[in-house]
Formats: C-alpha cells, sequence, structure tokens
C-alpha cells in the first residue's frame, strides 16, 4: 500500500452570513452542489425543539440552535445551578443538572481573540451558564445526521468541534465555536467546514491543534467498491485546507490493501505527527493495531516501521489500538483492546514502540501490559494519557453487559499495575447502578484526572445522560467535583443519542461533544456542553 493522491476532493463550507432566526434566508454554501433553500424548524415552543435557532446555513440547510424551550428532568444533587438569566435561557433556572447517585463508587488568528467568556467561578461539575443555553449547544443539520467524536480547545478559548454529515452528502465536518458558544464566523464560512474525500463513507475520530493554530483531524474513509483507508487532513487556522501538508490538504494511507480505521492521533514535539488505529483483513476476522508517522509536511516517516507503517499483533486475535500518546526521547504508546483467545472477553491492553516502530520488549510483558483479571467481563480502554510523572492512564469501561461502569488503571513506567493507585492500580466509578461507558481521559494540573462519557438506565427506557467522574492522584473520587466526584446531566427534552463521545479541557472547564439524536425527527445532530471544573 501507499500514501495516495484522493480522486475526489472538495472542502465545502457553510454560507457567508449567520442570521437570527428572524432574517433566516437562502445562501449559496459551497461551489459544486445545488443550490438548497434553508430550512427553519417549525414549532418551536416543542419540547424537542430547541428554543432559540442561531442561523441557517446552507451547507444543505443547517441549522445552528442552541438549549431545550422546556427544562430538563428535574435537579437531583446539591451541585445543581441556576442558568443565570443569560440570553435565550430556558425560564426559571435553566437547564438544570442533575448529578450522580448517593452511594457509588467511591500562535492563532487574532479574530475575536478576546472573547473568552468562561465563568471560572461556580460549583465543579455543573453545566457552565456563560455558554451557549444553560451550558448546552445543539448543532443541527435539517433533514439530515451528523455525529461528533472529537474536540479541542484553543488557548484563547475557542472550540473546534470534529465530526461527519452521515446522510445524503457524507464528509468531515469541523465547526468552531467562541468561547461563549456561539458559531465563530472567522472559521470556515460562518463557522463551519465540510470536506468530501472519498465518494463515500467518512468517519471522523481525532482532532490536533499544532502551535501554530492549525488543525489536523484523522479518520477514515473510503471510494465505492474499495477499503476503507487512514485520512488525516490539516487545515489552516481559518478553516482553509492546508495546501502545503499531503495533497491539497489530505493524506490517504493504505496498509496492504487491507480495512484500515484511524481511530487517535497524537502530536510529537518537533512536528510529527502519530495515528493510531486497526487493520481489519476483508471478513473483518482478523484486526491488528495499525501506526503510521506523518512528517509535519503529510508525507509518511520511513524512518518508523516499514516505510511510515507499523503493526503489532498482541495474541493473534482481534487488536485495536484507541489512543496514543508520545514520550520523551521518542518512544510511543499506545492503548486499546485485545481479544482473548481463550474466552469471549475483552482486555485493555497498552503497547509501548521505539522510535523506529519496533515493539519495546522492556514494556510490561514482552512489549505488552494487559488487564487479564480472568472471568468474562470485557475491559475496553478508549484513551491513555501520561501523567505529570510519567506513569500512563488507561481510561475506559469495563463490563461485557450492562450495567457497565467507568474505569481508570494507571501503570508504573515499566508497564505493571500501580499499587498506589486506587485498589491495586485500578479505580472505577458507578452511577447509579446505569450503564456507563467511558469515552475519553482527561488529566489536570496536578494530576488529578476526570473520565468522561455516557451513562443509560438499566430499564429499558431510553435516557441518556452525560457522565463525568473526577478523580484525585490516588484514583479516589474527588469530592468538590459534582455530587461525591460525579456529574450526571441529562441532554435537552427529546434527545437521545450518545450524550459523550470526546472531551477536551478548556481553561475554566471540560468541553464535551456528542451525537445527540432528536426524537422526533430521528435525526442526529452535533451535541456540546462545557461542564465547570
Amino acid at each position: 500500500g501507499s500514501t495516495s493522491t484522493p480522486a475526489e476532493r472538495s472542502a465545502s463550507s457553510s454560507p457567508t452570513r449567520l442570521e437570527h432566526a428572524a432574517n433566516t434566508h437562502a445562501h449559496d454554501g459551497r461551489a459544486m452542489s445545488r443550490r438548497r433553500s434553508s430550512r427553519r424548524r417549525g414549532a418551536l415552543s416543542r419540547g424537542h425543539v430547541l428554543a432559540v435557532v442561531l442561523g441557517a446555513l446552507a451547507l444543505g440547510g443547517v441549522l445552528f440552535a442552541c438549549g431545550s424551550d422546556d427544562a430538563p428532568p428535574p435537579c437531583e444533587g446539591a451541585a445543581c445551578v441556576d442558568g443565570g438569566g443569560t440570553e435565550g435561557s430556558t425560564p426559571e433556572g435553566g437547564s438544570e443538572t442533575s448529578t450522580t447517585d448517593d452511594g457509588g463508587d467511591g500562535g492563532l488568528d487574532g479574530g475575536n481573540a478576546s472573547d473568552t467568556g468562561t465563568n471560572c467561578t461556580g460549583p465543579a461539575g455543573t453545566l457552565d451558564p456563560t455558554f451557549g443555553n444553560g451550558g448546552m449547544v445543539v448543532l443541527a443539520y435539517p433533514n439530515e445526521t451528523a455525529n461528533a467524536k472529537a474536540v479541542v480547545v484553543q488557548p484563547d478559548g475557542r472550540i473546534v468541534v470534529g465530526g461527519e454529515k452521515t446522510s445524503t452528502a457524507e464528509g468531515f465536518a469541523l465547526v468552531r465555536l467562541l468561547a461563549n458558544g456561539t458559531l465563530d464566523t472567522t472559521f470556515g464560512t460562518g463557522g463551519l467546514v465540510e470536506t468530501k474525500v472519498g465518494n463515500t463513507s467518512h468517519v471522523l475520530r481525532a482532532l490536533a491543534l499544532q502551535p501554530d493554530g492549525k488543525i489536523l483531524a484523522a479518520g477514515y474513509t473510503r471510494f465505492v467498491g474499495q477499503n476503507f483507508d487512514f485520512a488525516v487532513l490539516r487545515y489552516a487556522s481559518d478553516g482553509t485546507l492546508d495546501p502545503t501538508f499531503g495533497t491539497a490538504g489530505i493524506v490517504l494511507t493504505d496498509f496492504t490493501t487491507r480495512t484500515d480505521q484511524a481511530m487517535a492521533m497524537a502530536l510529537m514535539a518537533d512536528g510529527r505527527i502519530l495515528v493510531a488505529g486497526q487493520t481489519l483483513s476483508d471478513d473483518l476476522t482478523v484486526a491488528e493495531m495499525a501506526f503510521a508517522r506523518y512528517n509535519p509536511d503529510g508525507s509518511l516517516d520511513t524512518t518508523f516501521g516499514s516505510g511510515g507503517r507499523a503493526t503489532v499483533d498482541v495474541r493473534g486475535t482481534p487488536d485495536q489500538a484507541r489512543g496514543i500518546v508520545p514520550l520523551p526521547g521518542g518512544k510511543i504508546l499506545a492503548a486499546g483492546t485485545s481479544r482473548d483467545p481463550a474466552v469471549s472477553r475483552t482486555d485493555m491492553v497498552a503497547v509501548r514502540l521505539n522510535a523506529d516502530g519496533a515493539l519495546d520488549t522492556t514494556f510490561g510483558n514482552a512489549g505488552f501490559f494487559l488487564t487479564n483479571f480472568g472471568g468474562p467481563g470485557s475491559h475496553t480502554a478508549q484513551a491513555i494519557v501520561i501523567d505529570s510523572a510519567g506513569r500512563p492512564l488507561l481510561g475506559g469501561f469495563y463490563g461485557t453487559t450492562a450495567p457497565r461502569d467507568f474505569i481508570a488503571i494507571r501503570l508504573t513506567a515499566a508497564g505493571a499495575f500501580d499499587a498506589t493507585f486506587g485498589d491495586g492500580g485500578v479505580a472505577t466509578a458507578d452511577f447509579q447502578g446505569r450503564d456507563d461507558n467511558g469515552s475519553a481521559l482527561l488529566v489536570e494540573q496536578g494530576d488529578r484526572y476526570v473520565l468522561a462519557g455516557s451513562s443509560l438506565p438499566a430499564s429499558p427506557t431510553p435516557e441518556p445522560r452525560m457522565a463525568l467522574s473526577r478523580h484525585l492522584p490516588t484514583g479516589a473520587l474527588d469530592p468538590t467535583f459534582g455530587t461525591t466526584g460525579r456529574a450526571l446531566v441529562p441532554l435537552p427534552i427529546g434527545y437521545s443519542g450518545t450524550p459523550i463521545a470526546g472531551a477536551a479541557l478548556a481553561p475554566c472547564g471540560v468541553v464535551v461533544v456528542g451525537g445527540w439524536n432528536d426524537d422526533a425527527l430521528g435525526l442526529s445532530a452535533i451535541g456540546v456542553a462545557r461542564f465547570r471544573r
């Protein structure tokens, strides 16, 4: 395989103006596409419809809206906050915060650069009422489906959200918001950029921010009749594709004609780019961890692996890398899952590679760390970070079936359980006995860490909630966050889906993103929320 030039490539952005709903009308949003009239939602007073439409954009008539016009389910915790009377907030307290159970386990461009409306006060673990409407923003395409899986926060507080459209006109989608949750009209056109690479499916899984303000996006795409390939794109800080990267801003990488899916990305100190994921056989029964390293111009770094690519087979069963971090000296740590060959169970796995992409056999057991707790319960690592002492921390969830719980595991630098953390190296968080799926792991200064994800009720009634837990460096829940260390927050009324698929630290908060389904319309939208910390 080789790094190839896409046969079809167009970057198409939102229209040239963002207007209040009262002035919404159609615009020409992109070249090479037919003109589409923008559409406003009809009954703005219904509970499942968002109350304030910030504008209608001509990229298929994108509606940008925030908040809900009915209050979500009643607040359940002492850390509930008032909406603060912000513009567009819901009546009598705005979007209230529902917190956790009583007895659970323990160089940027300068446009608007000064607009950092973050509130650094207020109880940690509650929605930030200075963001959007009561702490939440929903970005919806009329008659089309979109999701968000990744987010980065710029030093000036602006927020870049990454995802994809998954219906009629598929493509990678990026949105930039100001720190107060409104669209940043200096990005793309009206705050939105959409890029079509292949001519069918697109999945964006990771974002990274360069020191010069350029934005990297990674995921996978394919052309009809072909397998998925890694896709890495670089955008200038204004949302245009960077012509100095790859071919017109885009790089596709194939691993020997297999199905290749990029799941994570990290930026090295020297500007090289690490991407991790999996490469699967045509019948999808054999999967290995897959890694690629790129030079700053997007070319494959041929000093890494074989021609810039490396694969790792943990134990002859399906493996997947879901997180990656560079280490001082050039070594690389990655985490993900590996299926146990003897039982129907997946284990958390961490691997360490040398700078040349070869397995570092001095780490763990011959280069690997595996949870391998025994029994039927699965463990899934969704992310890996390094604390200030250089210790790896893996985050995700455990349990084969519901109800699952958040889990974090800390290792020594050598790749063994760190017995000074949690219970023998393991810390967990449960949310009222619900089914909890950790998606993101963040480390704050002082080595407190935050797990973020989604929580579903044990009963069949769908009521997914945003779930966050903050832990002390010992692994114990931080009692200053939410209620007993946890926050459990409902989506706007009438929305379900995946509350949190990605998260990032903001100057005074945690920004989370997901795919929020409008249950009445049967369409998924990009959901964004900010919590105080």
